[in-house]
């Protein structure tokens, strides 16, 4: 099954009958315990080393947020690897692979299988504009900020606290493990080890009135980390350019180490509760300072694995300091279960967290943010 996400808002931003009782009907369904549905496979908890992609080039596009420009990679360019290696038609792909080869916006939800994480949903802006505007009151104290991105798919918010809070180390978990190996790490590596350059390394950067885009030549970089200034005398010289295995591998190894990245990401895919399960057999309960997720209250199924994870994952208050949830969505999922009220609901009958919403868009597609803090500890 897949789906869409719409909205229950007309046009004078009231909801539509229709959404409401929605709304109604999934409070009471969790107030009932229908909260948890775990009779499909879900994904197995994976830890993804931090790699180049195996490709020449990457086509990335600008994002800019409050003056800061972020790189996030073309959807576009995400198929056509799909497609170099042959995979997208065959039948032991992923589903991410077999959503790419039908709908190259990737814009649907499939159940237990594909969790949206190619497409930047809108919601994922809004936390990113948030963090941008409340950097220092959410880091307050801390000089060292552990976060985790829950369901990061692109990545945005992360990108930004990468370049704009130099020592916080990040967590970034998403459901499909080809999520987090086409998009993520590249978006990671396109603003830190990869990033877009006038400078003498190959790179098509090209700018119109209101868009930027960039060819990251890959090839070239891998050449020049090996070669240096004679990079081009050593192209012209080969009568094959390209770099051996061995030659690449290496290559490989000095971009990244060109960089401190390797020392602050980390890289999970897996459903939550694996992901719960594991982080608890490691010892690491209570580990970070602030945990970001945008977009994944649609369902109201998923609310016990979110919630239990949270509670896991987020560290205690000491000296003064004040982790956090933020939680980004939009106000009604139309046609679905879940809702930020729904979500609100849950968390106060569970009675771990406080939350409030701290942020509202004021237009017709209503959407919050919510902050979750711990209660009474």
């Amino acid at each position: 099954m897949s789906f869409k996400f719409n909205f229950g808002v007309d046009d004078d931003g009231e909801c539509t009958l229709g959404a409401v009782e929605s709304i109604e009907a999934g409070v009471e369904a969790l107030s009932c315990g229908e909260t948890d549905d775990t009779s499909s496979t879900v994904a197995p908890y994976e830890c993804i080393p931090l790699t180049i992609p195996h490709v020449s080039s990457i086509v990335v596009d600008a994002i800019y947020c409050k003056g800061h420009r972020l790189w996030k990679r073309q959807i576009d360019d995400v198929q056509f690897q799909i497609a170099q290696q042959d995979l997208m038609d065959d039948s032991t792909a992923s589903a991410v692979r077999q959503a790419m080869a039908t709908d190259n916006t990737a814009t649907d939800v499939i159940k237990n299988e594909y969790e949206g994480g190619l497409k930047t949903w809108e919601c994922s802006m809004d936390l990113l504009a948030y963090i941008a505007d409340n950097q220092h009151e959410i880091f307050a104290g801390y000089e060292h900020p552990r976060v985790l991105d829950i369901g990061c798919g692109t990545a945005l918010p992360s990108l930004y606290l990468l370049a704009n809070v130099p020592n916080a180390k990040l967590c970034l978990q998403d459901y499909n493990k080809d999520v987090i190996e086409l998009i993520t790490i590249p978006n990671v590596l396109a603003n830190t080890a990869l990033a877009p350059s006038t400078a003498n390394t190959g790179d098509d950067l090209q700018s119109t009135s209101d868009t930027e885009s960039c060819d990251v030549d890959i090839d070239f970089r891998r050449t020049q980390a090996l070669f240096g200034d004679d990079t081009d005398k050593i192209i012209g010289e080969r009568e094959l350019p390209e770099l051996t295995p061995d030659e690449a591998q290496e290559a490989d190894t000095r971009l990244l180490q060109s960089t401190d990245i390797q020392h602050r990401c980390e890289f999970v895919s897996g459903d939550w509760a694996n992901f719960e399960t594991s982080l608890r057999s490691q010892g690491r309960e209570h580990t970070f300072d602030l945990v970001l997720t945008s977009e994944t209250i649609y369902d109201t199924s998923s609310y016990k694995r979110l919630h239990d994870l949270l509670a896991c994952v987020l560290a205690k208050p000491v000296n003064g300091k004040v982790p956090m949830v933020l939680v980004a969505a939009k106000s009604i999922y139309f046609g679905l279960s879940g809702s930020v009220l729904s979500f609100e609901q849950y968390v106060r009958t569970r009675g771990v967290f406080d939350v409030e919403s701290i942020w509202q868009s004021g237009d017709s597609m209503s959407r919050e943010i919510l902050r979750m803090t711990w209660r009474n500890v």
